[in-house]
């Protein structure tokens, strides 16, 4: 209880003075470089230690290569730095103060290297005894294994320094199982033996048994809720599926036998509440939010991080990408301290950790502020900075996010996030991007985030565009009816919502609607195209990466994920349209069949690996494009699949967009 009575004056000045000490001298607002942006911080993914007394961040080796390094809080100093030949560190977990546990992944490598992925490890806080828990992808391809067989960390058992719970899909390449790890031996316990087919998550009880499984059948698009009750039987929760109607998917279970579960059964957006499964009893909803969906978005997949006690693993929050990201917890006494952090640093995100001592971390950041990690002392109300994830970046450089809310033709409410130049003088028309993102069942761009289509938004508003992210029907982690509303609407209603968004857009003074461009990749691909064909005169150029351009062809290949998983296929079916039936209509709203219509430029990029737009799809647009007298500007790599994640492919395509752009809006 002692964070309840932390001074607040002491706690708010401390961060006030902090603030103002790392304002310093105004930089000019030069434009963001490539690096800045889309290059890996100094400092990522902190994570305090069970005690409190040490920090493990992810940060840049010689080799650049993503190392994991170790600060000790109490001597200021880093002790350690932790790494694999040849390979990145993805996720990790302190498993005691005394040791930690991580897995292994690829940024931005070529496919020669991605061998090296999937092997999990145990190391010391010191950087010794380091060892190989399981094996890596190349390992596992040399015993004649033809797919990903991984094993990642999930929690840390209660009371155990030498024992975690990881899960694989080593058993089934259809399945999650979970396994009881002891680091020191290597000994694994398989905890999900009999257990339902299909299972892809899973939640156990204090136990540490697994209570709840959920996953799909073979043939069905449904989401099941397996229980298991005292004598070990299964049987079924529930059965939805979220392109229909309601879902409701556990979460945890409490001492009591009561599960938490998210739900949105009666209501548009998922809230948290308590479920008798025993009585089969709906009890109170613990959280919720009004507009955005909680812990599940509408088709029943997680959305935003669940907030554990940092040592029983006790379910005690949510994070929430609301307009801006928030953490919502269901313990008072962390809500507390939530509340006294987001005065002390008001305008960011403001994510805590806590430990077993009087040690909170804070991770705070904002639309011009990059991550930087605080040090909070809830005993003496005392904040003090500890790391600057990208410090020679000013914020008076970094494009502010502004959020536009309105509503659709048919009453649908509807988020944009606009981005322009920092320090752009007040009234100034500047060309309008218009950013789209893939899915299109997606989330798209959150406030904040430094990745993704965010990222992109604020390098190209740095260079003097009005940068638009709008979501539309089909966007996920606004409710049911969002995505429900998107059901048959590709090139249609899915289509009036960005024109929509845009006319708002158009009557404010900063916008020019002389100078107008549309982009996106996979799905955003295909909406610029389709928005181009339907207003012929309105954008100046397009740049549709990864697109979609001929819908019924999507399902008639072969070389398609989507046309060749037997789930995926329904699943667009129900939601676009099937290609027997309404093949007529689809090729209507098919860019590939509208190409003399467009007038704009086009940059069109792609990756030749792509198994979900495979590179036919663009082939196909280029050609139609070429036959209307309407040269695309093309790109085609090697070795990418669908999106560019080399580093020298992205650097490429980057180069080239700049170009373009430039030479179609001046900005």
């Amino acid at each position: 209880m002692s964070a309840l009575l932390i001074p607040m004056p002491s706690l708010i000045r401390t961060a006030l003075l902090t603030i103002a000490a790392l304002a310093g001298s105004v930089a000019q607002a030069q434009p963001l470089s490539r690096a800045e942006v889309f290059r890996s911080p100094d400092y990522a993914a902190a994570q305090l230690s069970p005690s409190g007394r040490y920090v493990a961040v992810l940060v840049p080796g010689e080799d650049r290569r993503r190392n994991l390094a170790i600060l000790d809080l109490d001597s200021a100093r880093f002790s350690a730095r932790i790494s694999v030949p040849f390979a990145d560190v993805g996720e990790f977990i302190w498993l005691s103060d005394a040791r930690l546990v991580f897995s292994l992944t690829q940024l931005g490598q070529s496919r020669k290297t991605s061998s090296h992925v999937g092997g999990l490890y145990v190391v010391g806080r010191d950087g010794k005894e380091q060892r190989r828990l399981f094996q890596t992808a190349g390992e596992w391809a040399n015993t004649g294994v033809r797919r990903m067989v991984q094993m990642w960390p999930q929690q840390r058992v209660p009371g155990s320094d030498e024992e975690l719970i990881v899960a694989s899909n080593d058993v089934d390449e259809h399945s999650i199982d979970l396994y009881r790890l002891n680091v020191l031996t290597g000994k694994r316990t398989l905890l999900t033996d009999k257990r339902p087919p299909r299972i892809g998550r899973w939640v156990l009880d204090a136990q540490l048994q697994p209570r709840v499984a959920i996953g799909r059948e073979a043939d069905s698009l449904d989401l099941i809720s397996h229980y298991r009750d005292s004598d070990g039987s299964w049987r079924e929760l529930w059965r939805h599926r979220g392109s229909r109607g309601d879902v409701s998917v556990p979460l945890s279970i409490e001492a009591d036998g009561k599960l938490l579960v998210a739900s949105n059964a009666g209501r548009d957006t998922t809230s948290v509440r308590e479920y008798d499964p025993q009585r089969q009893q709906w009890g109170e909803v613990l959280v919720e939010h009004p507009r955005y969906d909680v812990a599940v978005d509408a088709l029943g997949s997680p959305v935003g991080a669940q907030l554990h006690h940092e040592l029983t693993h006790e379910l005690l929050g949510f994070a929430v990408a609301a307009e801006r990201p928030l953490q919502l917890w269901m313990d008072e006494r962390r809500r507390a301290v939530q509340a006294l952090v987001d005065k002390a640093l008001p305008g960011r995100s403001n994510i805590l950790q806590f430990s077993a001592g009087d040690r909170v971390l804070v991770g705070s950041s904002s639309d011009t502020e990059v991550m930087r990690w605080y040090l909070l002392d809830s005993r003496q109300g005392l904040l003090t900075e500890l790391l600057n994830s990208r410090p020679g970046l000013a914020r008076e450089r970094v494009p502010g996010t502004e959020i536009l809310e309105l509503r659709a033709r048919d009453g649908l409410p509807l988020l944009a996030y606009l981005l322009k130049p920092a320090k752009a003088p007040r009234g100034q028309p500047l060309p309008v991007l218009m950013l789209v993102h893939g899915g299109p069942w997606d989330r798209g761009a959150v406030w904040g985030d430094e990745h993704g289509d965010m990222a992109t938004a604020r390098w190209l508003a740095s260079r003097g565009y009005l940068v638009v992210l709008p979501s539309f029907r089909g966007s996920l982690g606004f409710g049911k009816r969002m995505l429900q509303a998107s059901r048959g609407q590709f090139g249609l209603a899915m289509q009036d919502d960005l024109d929509d968004v845009l006319t708002a857009v158009l009557q404010r003074a900063d916008a020019d609607p002389q100078r107008l461009c549309i982009m996106g990749a996979s799905y955003g691909g295909y909406a610029s195209l389709m928005a181009a064909a339907r207003a012929p005169e309105r954008y100046r150029c397009v740049v549709a990466g990864l697109p979609v351009s001929d819908l019924p062809a999507l399902l008639d290949s072969g070389w398609s994920d989507i046309s060749s998983n037997e789930r995926a296929r329904e699943f667009w079916v129900e939601m676009v349209g099937d290609p027997k039936q309404q093949r007529a209509a689809l090729q209507a709203v098919s860019p590939v069949h509208l190409a003399d219509r467009i007038k704009s430029k086009v940059m069109i990029y792609a990756g030749v690996d792509d198994r979900r737009t495979p590179l036919e799809q663009a082939e196909s647009m280029r050609r139609a494009l070429q036959r209307a007298g309407n040269e695309p500007l093309w790109l085609a790599k090697y070795g990418e699949g669908h999106g560019y994640r080399l580093t020298g492919n992205h650097d490429e395509m980057l180069d080239l967009l700049e170009r373009f752009l430039a030479e179609q809006l001046k900005p």
